[in-house]
């Protein structure tokens, strides 16, 4: 089971300092908690309270890259990448740790032209704490 996929993310969209999401995400308020700029490269970590976007641009297109992903003293997600053919990456992300109340999540996109570190402090999202509404048979 892909960690990323199943338990924290759904895949693609594209970044820039100013505007590094899609205009759903800017319609529905997400808010930036993490930023870096270094040269050419640029990245950005936005959140709605429940989910996360973190983007990065500056890549070389199609450049492959190296996303690690740590939360914690959990075991880093690593994965390769691929820069869109404008030079960006994106990809959801979901912080959750099983009976943590929060904690400090590092992600880091790494390719040969660019690498972009990003830090952010998460904490559960309200409603994740109320059960599930199901009866046992």
């Amino acid at each position: 089971m892909r960690i990323l996929t199943a338990a924290a993310a759904v895949l693609s969209l594209s970044a820039t300092a100013a505007a590094a999401y899609d205009p759903i995400v800017l319609e529905r308020g997400w808010w930036r908690v993490a930023a870096f700029k270094g040269g050419d490269c640029t990245g950005e970590v936005g959140t709605n309270g429940k989910y996360t976007v973190i983007s990065a641009r500056g890549l070389v297109p199609g450049e492959r890259a190296v996303l690690t992903i740590s939360n914690g003293d959990m075991k880093p997600i690593v994965r390769a990448v691929r820069a869109d053919a404008y030079g960006r990456w994106q990809d959801y992300y979901i912080p959750f740790r099983y009976n943590r109340e929060g904690g400090l999540v590092t992600a880091t996109v790494a390719g040969s032209s660019c690498a972009v570190p990003l830090a952010f402090a998460w904490t559960p999202a309200t409603g994740w704490e109320e059960p599930a509404p199901l009866q046992p048979r």
